[in-house]
């Protein structure tokens, strides 16, 4: 990232804004090639796994291709986050600004799930990209519909997209690390424990077992509808 003046903050740059190279020094490697394949090291391993060394040897190709394309890692992830973004869809809110709120939601934690890594990223930089902007448009557009202008439309869509972050992410964290694991089971495991909690925590322990007993997925897929549920009932009261 560039200096800014002396005690200033660096001045912040983006893989979009900067100016386009010309095409006759353009190498045999395509940016969609780079992008296609730190996709596969990002949803294999996640953040850390992604490294300009390690997509260089994927590619079968020198660093010199790739840094042609982008500068450094935190370009690449803003090609990858906009690629990812096109996976994302806002209902037409002709039908309605919840019924595109909703359908917007849920889209972006679908891409959420498919793509766990994105869950830090959202927030540490602007999003520029041409599919990130058509996701942002259309949205304002749906929560314009409700009557949301300036500040408020602001807040109304953000408040919306942080609590899919946040759920999702939870989610996604879930099915990383507890994969193959059903609550039911984690009741099984924890049966000492459990027991230990009827003679000391006996309203706990009782929620426990009741809310865990009931299948995994279903129970994630409640948590998200009631939540979300709330968020546009809250919304919806605020309407102009």
């Amino acid at each position: 990232m560039p200096k800014g003046p002396e005690g200033k903050a660096p001045v912040p740059t983006s893989v979009w804004t900067r100016p386009a190279r010309s095409r006759r020094e353009q190498p045999t490697l395509t940016r969609d090639q780079i992008v296609d394949a730190a996709l596969e090291l990002l949803d294999a391993e996640g953040l850390n796994g992604l490294s300009m060394r390690r997509l260089g040897t994927r590619l079968n190709s020198g660093a010199t291709s790739v840094y042609w394309h982008v500068a450094n890692k935190d370009e690449l992830l803003e090609l990858a986050l906009d690629r990812v973004m096109a996976e994302v869809t806002v209902p037409d809110p002709a039908d309605g600004w919840r019924a595109a709120a909703t359908g917007y939601a849920r889209s972006l934690r679908t891409m959420i799930h498919r793509h766990p890594w994105t869950v830090t990223l959202f927030g540490s930089r602007p999003l520029l990209g041409p599919n990130a902007v058509r996701v942002m448009d259309e949205v304002l557009a749906a929560f314009g519909e409700a009557g949301f202008t300036g500040f408020d439309l602001e807040y109304a869509w953000s408040l919306v997209v942080d609590y899919v972050i946040g759920a999702a992410g939870s989610e996604a964290s879930w099915a990383t690390n507890q994969s193959g694991t059903t609550a039911a089971e984690w009741i099984e495991t924890l049966g000492p424990y459990l027991a230990e909690l009827d003679e000391h925590r006996p309203r706990l322990s009782s929620h426990v077992r009741e809310i865990w007993a009931k299948d995994t997925d279903a129970l994630l897929e409640g948590h998200f509808a009631f939540g979300l549920a709330c968020v546009l009932d809250g919304l919806e009261a605020r309407r102009p």
